[in-house]
């Protein structure tokens, strides 16, 4: 079993959430505005940057991945909003 944790622009929610359904996951969590911050990459004025995105957490079959990677890779680092769209793919023990 893996999970998926797929972080994008607001714009590219609709896409995420329609592959996922058509990739049959069972379910999945969407977190709206979610902020992230870049402490590496701190301004001259000492604050570090934020950026917004949308989140969602995807328990799923190891046969769903590729059908969910597949069907988000046009969006990977091709978009005009950043954090454009990653994947991050972890193995999952259980869920309960």
């Amino acid at each position: 079993m893996k999970q998926l944790t797929i972080l994008c622009s607001s714009d590219l929610a609709g896409a995420v959430q329609e592959t996922l359904v058509r990739a049959g996951v069972e379910g999945f969590l969407h977190v709206p505005r979610a902020v992230g911050v870049k402490p590496g990459a701190a301004a001259e004025h000492g604050r570090w940057p934020r950026w917004e995105a949308e989140m969602f957490v995807v328990p799923c079959e190891d046969g769903a991945v590729p059908r969910v990677v597949d069907g988000l890779r046009q969006f990977t680092d091709h978009c005009d909003v950043e954090p454009c769209l990653r994947i991050l793919v972890s193995s999952l023990e259980a869920v309960y």
